[in-house]
């Protein structure tokens, strides 16, 4: 029976992708059954972007560039600064499905839609049905879908999934004359700049150095070029709703992200030591990733003698980069220029973790059976633990709703230091008031770059305080759908109202009274300002530019036509084999 099981998982494709389905299920699947969920400030995040985006496309509707179904419902221009374009495919088909369910599900389809293709990708790098399927399942022990509680960064784990195939895909420009790869290195680059802008930065820095390594070594130079330029302009138009959206915010003063200290955020050994005690998943926990991570430098020491020399300069590389994410790194020094913007060095990680497995599991050297079979038993025991250390932890915890009434609503602080130690239901995730708790301060219209007044005017935005003729009014409710949102007051109101909703030049706005549409201005504060006669109902409607729906309907049809493209070749190439 062993004998057999090996042999199926060295010749059978079916066999291994049988083997995907399953242990993604396991491992990342179990939970979509769950009733509670574990939260914190990144989960808070991510759960009220998919909300916002999952009320518009239910109505069938592109999501605007600003969130008003959820951060406090201001019209924060997160979805216009934040690409959510590579999942929205993924919101609208499980749209349907209890929000707990809907978000596991998101979390299970994009693992293992990747891993599949990460499993036909490592074979293309000329690695065995057996060495890229241990592949597939080293990079599970990445993927801790409860650190940072229960949703965590897609950003991070597109890289997973989309440097192989974008490595593989300029690999094979120079190699061969296969246009096809020029659309297969567009779209890894598109999906992960269409996810996180600065991960995808850092990704065509990778792809830039492998260029450059390829390059020398290249007699066709002026034809690799051409044909990289053509996957870089087919990117771009595969990005393009996310392009667009940023620019038209561009010429926007806008409040920045956050800064973090770059020499708080190194790498050391103790935090890789710590890591693979498998800490807490909750409070300031160490990314399982960090003793991953070590776990691989072992592995690739002791069996530096196996390696081609190929990987050995990749190697060689690998840890030259763990070395300029220590603490012996001057990092102090680039707090102050662009660089500072990665927040973290430690962000380069995941690059470095998924640069060692193609090597480790692409070199003929490292093809050994038992190694293969203890590798991926391996992975599913640390993986599992991820599921098991959430378990034993939440069973503990209290309901949100049972200690709301204990903290202060209008203090962020106060619910954050709560849902690290509390657990949310569906029923707390379908009410709306849920995500009218707190708005980022990302992203806020400004009169100048770090405007002093910016933290009392988003305070006064977020609490939702309304003034007509500069006296605050507090009998009013607030009701939004689609597009649109509704303030209705108990009694009439007359002259300047200024609304707690954020205005952005680059936005359409209209707001209609009793009377019709009025004409609209922005406020000291960066909101909008609308003079009305007597009225008891203010409706705002809110538009992207109009050149948003072009660009997202020229995007779907490209990337419909890019995916036939491959999609097409690779039964070319079946038939022909």
């Amino acid at each position: 029976m062993v004998h057999r099981i090996k042999r199926y998982l060295s010749t059978s494709d079916v066999f291994n992708v049988i083997m995907i389905v399953l242990f993604v299920g396991l491992l990342f699947g179990i939970s979509i059954c769950q009733s509670t969920m574990t939260w914190r400030s990144d989960t808070y995040f991510h759960l009220s972007r998919i909300h916002d985006m999952t009320a518009y496309l239910k109505s069938l509707h592109m999501p605007l560039m600003v969130n008003i179904h959820s951060f406090a419902n201001t019209g924060q221009a997160i979805n216009g600064m934040y690409p959510n374009f590579s999942l929205l495919p993924l919101i609208f088909i499980t749209s349907g499905l209890k929000p707990i369910a809907q978000y596991e599900t998101i979390i299970f389809l994009f693992i293992l839609l990747g891993s599949v293709l990460n499993y036909f990708i490592f074979q293309r790098f000329h690695a065995s049905k057996l060495q890229a399927l241990a592949a597939v399942f080293a990079t599970f022990t990445f993927i801790n879908i409860f650190y940072s509680s229960s949703l965590n960064l897609f950003g991070v784990w597109s890289i997973y999934f989309s440097l192989p195939m974008a490595l593989l895909s300029l690999k094979k420009l120079f190699e061969t004359n296969a246009w096809s790869y020029i659309i297969s290195l567009a779209i890894s680059v598109s999906f992960v700049l269409n996810t996180h802008l600065l991960n995808a930065v850092i990704m065509v820095g990778v792809l830039l150095v492998y260029f450059i390594y390829l390059w020398m070594s290249s007699n066709k130079k002026l034809l690799t070029l051409f044909k990289t330029v053509v996957a870089a302009v087919v990117s771009i138009l595969l990005s393009l709703p996310t392009l667009v959206s940023v620019l038209s915010f561009s010429k926007v003063h806008l409040s920045s992200v956050h800064e973090f200290s770059l020499a708080d955020g190194t790498l050391n050994i103790e935090s890789m030591i710590h890591s693979l005690t498998n800490p807490t998943i909750f409070g300031a926990a160490t990314p399982p990733i960090f003793g991953v991570l070590l776990v691989v430098d072992i592995l690739l020491v002791m069996n530096l003698k196996q390696f081609s020399q190929h990987a050995k300069v990749v190697i060689l590389i690998i840890f030259a980069g763990q070395f300029m994410i220590s603490p012996f790194f001057p990092w102090e020094l680039l707090q102050k220029t662009p660089i500072s913007i990665i927040q973290f060095p430690t962000r380069l990680v995941p690059f470095i973790l998924i640069i060692a497995v193609v090597i480790i599991f692409t070199d003929k050297g490292m093809n050994k059976t038992n190694f293969l079979l203890i590798v991926m038993l391996g992975s599913v025991g640390l993986t599992a633990s991820y599921q098991t250390s959430n378990y034993i932890t939440k069973r503990n915890f209290h309901n949100f709703s049972e200690v709301q009434a204990t903290i202060n609503m209008n203090n962020f602080n106060s619910i954050a230091n709560y849902s690290e130690n509390t657990k949310i239901s569906n029923d707390t995730l379908l009410d709306h008031s849920f995500y009218r708790i707190y708005s980022y301060p990302e992203y806020i219209p400004q009169t100048k770059k770090n405007d002093s007044k910016s933290d009392k005017q988003i305070n006064s935005v977020n609490d939702h305080e309304l003034f007509v003729n500069k006296t605050k009014v507090n009998n009013f409710q607030t009701s939004y759908k689609n597009n649109k949102l509704v303030f209705t007051f108990n009694e009439k109101q007359t002259g300047w109202v200024n609304l707690p909703i954020w205005y952005y030049p680059n936005m359409n706005y209209s707001i209609i009274a009793d009377s019709g549409v009025l004409t609209t201005r922005v406020s000291d504060r960066h909101t909008l300002e609308v003079k009305t006669p007597s009225t008891k109902q203010l409706t705002i409607k809110i538009r992207n530019p109009q050149i948003m729906n072009l660009v997202y309907i020229s995007s779907i049809i490209i990337w419909c036509l890019s995916i036939g493209v491959l999609v097409t070749r690779i039964k070319f190439n079946t038939n022909r084999q």
